[in-house]
C-alpha cells in the first residue's frame, strides 16, 4: 500500500516543484517537457492541474521546501532559460532535467519533501508489454540513461527484466531498476511511454510496434 503524504498549507512554508504530464492509461506521450513552479500547497497545486476528464493528467516528481520560493523559481528559470519551451515548462528530451533540478536544490539548501504523487498509487501492470511480446516474442531492448545504453529484456511473460529483477511497467523499470543501479537510490521521474526503449536487433522504438498494430 502506497502512503500519500499530505502537505498542508502551513503559514510561511514555501515549495518549489518539478512535474510532468502523464497518461492514466499508460499510453505513450511524446512530450518530455517538465514544469518547474512554486506553491504554498503542493497537493492542491497538483490536483488543480489534474481537474479534467482528460486521460492526460499532471503529477509532481520532486518537491522541495525553500526559504524564498519566488527567488528560487526566478533563479531556476534563468539558469534553464535555454531549455524553456513556454512559461514554466522546460525541454527534457535528454532526460537530465530532474537530476539538474535536484542538484541545484541541494546546493541551494532546499529541503526535499517526502511527497508521493497520487498517480503512483494508480500505477498498474502494463498490458501493452504482454501484447507486444505475443507479437514479436521475447526480445532485448535498449534504454539510454545519462548517455549510457542499458539492456533490458522484454520477457515472454510480458515483464521488463533488468539486472536480474522483473518490472511490470516501463516507469518502474526505469526508476527502480536502471536509476537505482546507476545512482544507488530509486528515481522518481520518467514515464510509461514505450518510445524510451529501442529494440536492439532492429533499432526501432518499441512504441512503433503498438502503432503498427493500430494502423
Amino acid at each position: 500500500m502506497v502512503t500519500f503524504y499530505y502537505i498542508c498549507n502551513v503559514k510561511d512554508k514555501q515549495y518549489i516543484y518539478i512535474g510532468e504530464h502523464y497518461d492514466i492509461n499508460n499510453r505513450n506521450i511524446e512530450m518530455t517537457d517538465k514544469k518547474i513552479g512554486l506553491t504554498k500547497n503542493p497537493y492542491n497545486r497538483e490536483s488543480n492541474w489534474s481537474k479534467t476528464k482528460s486521460p492526460i493528467l499532471y503529477r509532481h516528481i520532486k518537491v522541495y521546501e525553500v526559504d524564498d520560493m519566488v527567488k528560487v523559481e526566478k533563479l531556476l528559470h534563468a539558469i534553464l532559460d535555454s531549455r524553456n519551451t513556454n512559461g514554466e515548462w522546460f525541454e527534457d528530451s535528454d532526460d537530465t532535467l530532474v537530476n539538474d533540478f535536484c542538484s541545484f536544490m541541494e546546493i541551494y539548501g532546499g529541503k526535499l519533501i517526502d511527497y508521493v504523487s497520487e498517480s503512483v498509487s494508480k500505477e498498474k501492470t502494463d498490458s501493452r508489454l504482454k501484447d507486444i511480446v505475443n507479437k514479436i516474442g521475447e526480445t532485448t531492448l535498449i534504454r539510454k540513461y545519462l548517455n549510457v545504453e542499458y539492456e533490458v529484456i522484454l520477457t515472454k511473460e510480458g515483464k521488463l527484466k533488468f539486472n536480474g529483477e522483473h518490472f511490470d511497467t516501463p516507469n518502474t523499470c526505469y526508476n527502480n531498476g536502471i536509476v537505482k543501479f546507476v545512482k544507488g537510490v530509486k528515481g522518481n521521474s520518467g514515464t510509461n511511454g514505450l518510445n524510451q526503449f529501442l529494440i536492439k536487433e532492429s533499432g526501432k522504438r518499441l512504441s512503433e510496434i503498438v502503432t503498427n498494430e493500430l494502423d
